[in-house]
């Protein structure tokens, strides 16, 4: 993430050996993550991104480079995050992270589900003078994720960048491109993002970035995608793919949402409060309730059957020692016809009664 001039070489193909060479790649606090959206926990409270300078059109060129693990953009300092955070984050450089036309590439996932690839935009804190200084500091670096999907027609933002790979498919090789829009390279909408704290995706795998991968995703074509799987070498002419890591474990960590979302696997849940609890507690008497008036409906109903079987069976016997009175037998049936229409409208208000309940 922060170049190719690491002190020891490493490479995506064995990844296992960056924990017994870079000793923070085995820390509790690592990225990428898997995204759970049932687990993570709105907060309303995060602030908004806000950016400033990302439009470089009519700037200088800009310098694209081919690091051998990934394609990177410099970016000059005026671009920067001026809100959403404590501190004003200077930009230093965007790069990618893809796979293959059968394996996709973004590193973090939502739900276990990768990507076809996924952007990186690389912030410092601008209280220190570089990333270099910045890199090692707990709240050194910010990062603004971005996953990249496939769509039915050329992004002509990405096209600015893409239509020059093959002048840098030599690893440690770079050109220059003129200058453009580098926010349309995000999605249009900022405001529904993830945030956690975590760390780089590459060696050294310093412990210091705040994370927000925005949770709507940007569109290119299947040939702009097939261009960045199949352009690039690395060492030795080597094509360069699957340049992500594997999915980290959180550790306890807590995944904030500003925004809830609707899932195939819930809601997003705000993170507990003395209100929430007290919700809790109103609902779990509420579901008490329901099954006490439930089983008093059935015990009603119960009563009410025996009481309509003795009232039948008199009726049936009064019906026999009357038989030659015949306005009697019409009297009879008209109280039969009453004690139904009784019957009916007690069972009506009894069944109101409970569902208003």
């Amino acid at each position: 993430m922060l170049g190719s001039s690491h002190q020891h070489h490493w490479d995506y193909h064995d990844q296992d050996a960056w924990l017994s060479v870079f000793e923070h790649c085995s820390g509790k606090a690592q990225s990428p993550i898997n995204i759970d959206t049932y687990k993570v926990f709105y907060e309303p409270k995060l602030p908004p991104i806000k950016l400033e300078g990302y439009d470089l059109t009519g700037s200088p060129a800009l310098t694209l480079i081919n690091n051998g693990h990934t394609l990177q953009l410099s970016l000059p300092s005026s671009v920067r995050i001026m809100k959403g955070f404590d501190h004003v984050y200077v930009a230093a450089q965007l790069h990618f992270h893809w796979g293959t036309k059968e394996v996709p590439g973004s590193e973090h996932t939502i739900d276990h589900v990768h990507f076809p690839a996924e952007i990186h935009v690389v912030h410092y804190n601008s209280k220190y003078v570089d990333i270099i200084e910045a890199a090692s500091k707990a709240d050194g670096l910010a990062v603004l994720g971005g996953f990249i999907g496939i769509g039915l027609h050329d992004n002509d933002n990405y096209e600015k960048i893409l239509s020059a790979l093959t002048d840098i498919s030599i690893e440690e090789s770079d050109t220059e491109i003129p200058g453009f829009n580098v926010r349309h390279l995000l999605p249009d909408c900022l405001d529904r993002f993830y945030r956690y704290n975590g760390s780089l995706t590459t060696p050294p795998c310093f412990q210091t970035v705040s994370w927000t991968v925005f949770n709507d995703s940007i569109r290119v074509s299947r040939r702009q995608l097939t261009a960045l799987e199949d352009t690039l070498k690395t060492e030795h002419n080597k094509l360069l793919s699957k340049n992500f890591r594997a999915p980290q474990l959180l550790h306890g960590r807590k995944v904030l949402a500003s925004f809830q979302t609707e899932s195939t696997t819930g809601k997003a849940r705000e993170a507990p409060t003395p209100e929430t609890q007290d919700y809790k507690i109103m609902e779990s008497s509420g579901h008490i309730l329901a099954i006490i008036f439930g089983v008093l409906f059935a015990v009603t109903l119960l009563l009410f059957s025996m009481y309509t079987y003795l009232q039948q069976s008199k009726l049936k016997k009064d019906s026999k020692q009357n038989v030659v009175y015949k306005p009697a037998a019409v009297e009879e049936d008209i109280d039969q016809t009453s004690y139904c229409n009784i019957k009916h409208k007690f069972i009506q208000k009894l069944v109101f009664v409970l569902f208003a309940c």
